[in-house]
């Protein structure tokens, strides 16, 4: 590591710990520490959550590297759709999202035009996050980033999993009382 790897890490703990409550004394309360401690123990905490944080095989790392493309064995997909139905899947607890994409080709058993993604399982925080997000989008139109995953039992077979979902607006074509999209 450089030396301005080094001060960007200590400024951003620094950044960290000014937003913790001090107490009149002037020590600072950091999250999951019974008693307030002096200011440079709590940068001290900071700048080791950062540095994990920052490490390779983090679960940030990972992240990036899943939205960026450079997971090992995962393909990388992006895709506008509108959010036509949001489902919880029984077999997984995934978070299932039917989505109209406009594709003239017919995918995973639903009619042209209209696309199925995954969430991660709903029972890990990740994946209810997604779903959470997805359900509060109803009707929008999306840009979403989806991750072809190799099934364990079956390396030839994909699941299409969800890992992030920006907002482009609602589509005007969707009637919410009936939860279709006009063609």
């Amino acid at each position: 590591m450089s030396t301005a790897d080094h001060a960007q890490i200590i400024m951003a703990a620094h950044d960290r710990v000014a937003k913790l409550e001090t107490t009149e004394d002037g020590l600072v309360r950091v999250p999951g520490i019974e008693k307030a401690v002096p200011r440079q123990v709590a940068v001290s905490k900071a700048i080791r959550e950062l540095v994990a944080e920052l490490s390779e095989g983090s679960a940030s790392w990972k992240l990036i590297d899943r939205m960026t493309g450079n997971a090992e064995g995962l393909d990388l997909k992006n895709f506008v759709g509108t959010i036509v139905k949001v489902t919880r899947e029984k077999s997984s607890t995934r978070g299932k999202l039917l989505l109209y994409t406009g594709t003239k080709k017919k995918v995973d058993g639903v009619d042209p035009g209209y696309e199925i993604v995954r969430t991660e399982r709903t029972d890990g925080p990740d994946g209810l996050m997604v779903a959470s997000e997805a359900k509060a989008l109803l009707g929008h139109r999306v840009l979403v980033w989806v991750i072809l995953e190799p099934w364990a039992s079956d390396s030839d077979r994909k699941t299409r999993v969800l890992v992030h979902l920006m907002d482009l607006g609602a589509d005007d074509r969707y009637d919410a009382d009936a939860g279709t999209l006009a063609a």
